[in-house]
This record gives C-alpha cells, structure tokens and sequence, in this order.
C-alpha cells in the first residue's frame, strides 16, 4: 500500500503568499492605532455636564464702552505750544500731565495719536511724547497727511 505524501500544490503556497502582506497590513494598522492613541486625553477625566433645556440668567452683564483714541493736536500760538485734548486746550503741561495720567491709569493699550502742526517746534513734539510715555501709555502714533506723503518708488530694473 501507499503512503499518502504530504505534497503542497501550487495554489496552497499562492494562498500562503498572499496571506503574509496581509497579516503584516493588519499589524502595521493595529500598531498605529495604539501608537496614535496612546498620547491623548480620556473624556471622562474633563467630565462636563450639560443641561438639558435653556438657561437664562437674571443678571445682566454691564457693557464696557470702548475707548478710542486719545488724539493730541499740539498747535503753536503766540510762542506756546497749545495742546489740544477732547476740545479742551492745555498750555501747561503739568495740567495735561494730569489728565494723561488719569486716562492711562484707566486703559494704558488705547493709542495715543499726535497730530502736530508743522510750526510746532521739535522739542516741543518730543516734550509731548515724553509727557504720553511718562502717563503710561503703551502705544503713541503720530499723524500724517496722507496727501503730503510721497508715493512709492518704482523698482529698478535691469535692462536686458
């Protein structure tokens, strides 16, 4: 009698090969998967409950009212330099001093804008702006003409 051999046919290792890249899809899947979920934070660690209807609150929420610009126009008149603030003019500077201080001390990020006059002199510009820093204002600006301001230059180029 014959003993049966154990012969593999040529589809059993066709089978057996397109098996492996599979398995090895499913492992290089699986890895990534616990790889990218490994660093992340559990829900139930920020737990958050929600109502299940609307709510309504009887306060009410003051409303602050932006401050603009704090804009300073020094103008020079009579030899003196004049600086005008909200309509109101101060030719001294310790009055304005004053009132810079209490307007910093209530919102220092608003912009300080100067619009000077261009007879006023320079150290009377610097003075002023020293006078912004010295109330404590983040942010002074000047103001410009826009129709004074010259236009770009155009772009040198080579010839070919």
């Amino acid at each position: 009698m014959k003993i049966p051999s154990h012969h593999h046919s040529r589809s059993d290792i066709q089978d057996q090969a397109t098996m492996t890249p599979m398995i090895d899809v499913v492992f290089l899947l699986l890895i990534f998967f616990i790889s990218a979920s490994a660093n992340q934070i559990r829900e139930f660690l920020l737990p958050t409950e929600l109502a299940t209807g609307s709510i309504e609150s009887t306060e009410t929420v003051p409303q602050e009212k932006p401050l603009g610009e704090v804009w300073l126009k020094l103008k020079y008149r009579d030899d003196q330099t004049i600086v005008e603030l909200n309509d109101r003019e101060y030719a001294q500077f310790d009055q304005l001093k004053q009132t810079l201080t209490e307007l910093a001390e209530l919102a220092p990020e608003i912009p300080v804008i100067l619009d000077i006059n261009e007879d006023v002199p320079l150290g009377e510009m610097i003075r002023t702006y020293d006078t912004c820093l010295a109330a404590g204002f983040q942010s002074i600006n000047f103001a410009t003409d826009a129709s004074k301001v010259a236009p770009p230059k155009k772009p040198i180029t080579a010839p070919n």
